[in-house]
């Protein structure tokens, strides 16, 4: 976990989860997406493993990808 500049936890494993399981509702491979960010595959791996904090550009492009708000997308509200 890591903090952000208001001394907020940031949990990038459950930001992960959440990336997981919209692309898999999408019925998306991991490549697809990553092709869509214009990163590796491994790069998107990370992010959905929780390794690496995915970037607030990459996270936009989801947001639209997915039809939800970025919000959502990490984890901070249940509804899109």
């Amino acid at each position: 976990m890591e903090l952000n500049e208001k001394k907020e936890v940031i949990d990038k494993e459950a930001i992960g989860k959440r990336l997981k399981e919209l692309r898999k509702k999408e019925k998306l491979k991991q490549k697809e997406v990553a092709e869509k960010l214009n990163i590796t595959r491994s790069a998107y791996t990370q992010y959905e493993l929780g390794i690496s904090l995915i970037t607030l550009e990459s996270a936009m492009k989801l947001a639209e990808v997915y039809r939800c708000s970025l919000d959502y997308l990490v984890g901070r509200y249940k509804d899109s």
